[in-house]
């Protein structure tokens, strides 16, 4: 191994264990190191004028477009709105009301983003919870495994997706196909095993009452906004739908359908920059420039290689990259994760084993997201907004009792699933 290469491996190093133990500015340090491989010319292609093939722009494009899309409709009131449609439609079946709200949260994720979904729906929980003076707790850990699970359904639901079509070449049609069951069998036996935890007495019942007082019209900021941006965004999704025949790039259809929010309702693109989170994009170009540098010092095929004595049993060498998936996301959060393993699995698929791995990564990765706080970002957003409003610490463990057995469900059944896909 030569001395560039050992370099390269201890910065990459000292960024994943920022990633897992630092407090604060990961992508700033992460990025920052990227950069010293790059200003140290410690592998050829990281520089400069090759940025834009290293990193996946395409990607960039895509997350930058939806957030732009994402904040009109945020700022229009309309998941608000919404939201309290569903809450008044339940009514006293409080059990139908919960589900209603799971459904909402589940395909905002899976259109929109894990990370946005929490900031619009965790306050909706806790007005629900205050008003009906109940818990929380139950409430917000369901919302982050059907953020989950919902997200796991598209290319666009989460950051974990967009780095494995990335690399693998898969479409938006191709993950809907492939995720968008399993996800429905999670999202359905993981709200039947919660069912126990939402029930309420007849005080709670009595409280229901309240909700439908609530005027769901006051939740609108701006309806010409909102009328706007719904469309928009339908056109933008049915786009994404047809990318492939059309032959234009998802972050071009999403860049597109944002830019006529910002002509239509700003002055330009600075009146919806704080709306951009410019941290993820510079969190993500960095890990996919120190990805690269794996890649070009031979690093990645390396651990390709671990594997290829399994090549000849496809089962044993899926449940074994199941495995890995749900012990490294958890403790190491999904992008940075995907972006070791995904090339990794790119060189398998490239000598032959079944093209089925990428969906045993993309499922077990994405159910196990769910596992820990430090699983994703939103994880932790979502303990955060919890402690603030139960006014208490909301421990490692106390968050994992209340996760190990819905995740455990829904990783059977993606194990399940994986079987099925393999021999059918």
């Amino acid at each position: 191994m030569t001395a560039n290469a050992i370099l390269i491996l201890i910065i990459v190093a000292t960024a994943y264990l920022y990633i897992i133990f630092g407090k604060k500015n990961k992508p700033v340090v992460v990025f920052s190191l990227a950069l010293i491989i790059s200003a140290l010319r410690l592998v050829e292609g990281l520089d400069a004028e090759n940025f834009s093939h290293v990193v996946d722009v395409d990607t960039l494009g895509l997350l930058t477009g939806m957030m732009m899309i994402v904040a009109f409709l945020s700022k229009s009131g309309f998941f608000e709105y919404f939201s309290i449609k569903i809450i008044k439609f339940g009514g006293k079946r409080f059990f139908l009301t919960v589900t209603m709200l799971m459904i909402i949260v589940a395909l905002t994720s899976a259109f929109l983003d894990n990370v946005v979904t929490i900031l619009v729906m965790a306050p909706m929980i806790f007005l629900i919870s205050d008003m009906l003076e109940i818990s929380p707790i139950p409430l917000i850990m369901l919302t982050i495994l059907m953020d989950n699970i919902g997200g796991a359904a598209t290319l666009i639901g989460s950051p974990l997706n967009l780095v494995i079509g990335s690399i693998s070449g898969y479409s938006f049609n191709d993950f809907m196909v492939k995720m968008g069951p399993v996800s429905i069998l999670a999202f359905i036996a993981v709200l039947l095993y919660f069912k126990r935890h939402l029930k309420i007495d007849e005080k709670t019942l009595n409280n229901i009452e309240k909700l439908n007082q609530m005027d769901e019209n006051k939740a609108i900021t701006d309806k010409k906004m909102m009328i706007y941006s719904l469309i928009d965004f339908v056109i933008v999704i049915i786009l994404f739908i047809l990318h492939s025949t059309l032959n234009v790039e998802l972050a071009v259809i999403a860049l597109l359908g944002g830019s006529i929010l910002v002509f239509k309702f700003t002055h330009g693109y600075e009146d919806v920059a704080k709306d951009i989170d410019w941290d993820m994009l510079f969190f993500f170009a960095g890990l996919y420039m120190t990805s690269y540098a794996l890649e070009e010092v031979g690093f990645t095929e390396k651990i390709a290689h671990m594997f290829i004595p399994l090549e000849s049993q496809s089962l044993l060498l899926l449940v074994v990259f199941y495995l890995i998936s749900i012990i490294t996301i958890p403790i190491l959060n999904n992008v940075p994760s995907a972006l070791i393993l995904a090339p990794v699995i790119k060189i398998l698929v490239g000598q032959g084993i079944t093209p089925v791995l990428w969906w045993t990564f993309a499922i077990g990765a994405n159910f196990a997201t769910s596992l820990t706080p430090l699983g994703a970002v939103q994880n932790i957003i979502a303990v955060n907004y919890l402690e603030k409003n139960i006014g208490r610490k909301f421990g490692f463990m106390e968050y994992m009792r209340w996760k190990i057995i819905p995740v455990f469900i829904s990783l059977i059944i993606g194990l399940l699933y994986i079987g099925y896909m393999l021999y059918v």
